[in-house]
């Protein structure tokens, strides 16, 4: 049998059978766990910015593929908040010790609810252009006519995507299921370190979300950054290396 080729990612079993590609590096603590955006992979440019700074100083990481997403198992279609929120949590098991999470935009959100189902293990957060509750003020909020019936007759609409040739997808079990994990409402109980990132040219998340955010979030040491110039992606060098200096920062 040949082997693998460098590149291909190693693959986590759920206890339906179903797999969770991701990939692991070794060294010191705390191990860095990146959760990507909605629709998005390990491949993204923070995570890939990342991986190269982390491998540089010998710090520990490990970055994964969404059910649904990039390489592991699943229909997109079929996934939801609380789906995604339990691969976060698989993922975390397989790290020893403490982790600081990075989430961009649906992965900040999600790296919230990690935090206050893990408490104990999340040391840190790192939030790039988070997205909490967005299946309800971002899609369930702004539904067209157009929208609502293919909902009703498929489960299921498209709208034109600003970054990619194919269209974005949401289901009517995202917004559904959405609900049940809506954070903006109230204090959110969290004692670790908090760093937010947000551009201030965010067209799909606004950034004034961040300051609700900040409101919420009950521990005194949260700190927001706004990038009056940024977009939503905040993956230019500028902004990359502005990441970095913030994970450095909160590692050390």
């Amino acid at each position: 049998m040949g082997r693998a080729p460098m590149d291909a990612p190693a693959y986590l079993t759920k206890g339906d059978g179903r797999r969770l590609a991701f990939r692991r590096m070794a060294g010191r603590a705390p191990t860095l766990l990146f959760l990507p955006g909605y629709a998005s992979d390990m491949t993204g440019a923070k995570a890939e910015s990342l991986a190269a700074w982390a491998a540089g100083r010998g710090q520990a990481m490990l970055r994964f593929d969404w059910s649904g997403c990039g390489r592991s198992d699943g229909r997109f279609e079929e996934q939801t908040i609380g789906g995604w929120l339990a691969d976060a949590r698989a993922m975390l098991a397989l790290i020893e010790g403490p982790a600081a999470v990075v989430g961009s935009s649906m992965g900040g959100w999600v790296a919230l609810l990690l935090a206050l189902a893990e408490p104990q293990r999340v040391a840190a957060l790192a939030l790039v252009a988070p997205a909490p509750d967005f299946t309800q003020w971002g899609v369930a909020a702004s539904l067209t006519a157009a929208e609502r019936a293919s909902l009703a007759r498929a489960g299921v609409f498209e709208r034109p995507s600003p970054y990619g040739p194919e269209p974005t997808r949401y289901s009517r079990v995202l917004i559904e299921e959405g609900r049940e994990h809506l954070l903006m409402g109230r204090p959110i109980v969290l004692g670790c370190p908090v760093r937010i990132l947000h551009g201030q040219a965010d067209p799909d998340v606004p950034w004034q979300l961040s300051l609700e955010l900040v409101e919420r979030l009950t521990g005194g040491d949260v700190r927001l950054t706004l990038v009056k110039d940024g977009d939503h992606r905040l993956s230019r060098p500028q902004d990359l290396a502005l990441l970095r200096r913030e994970v450095e920062a909160l590692l050390d």
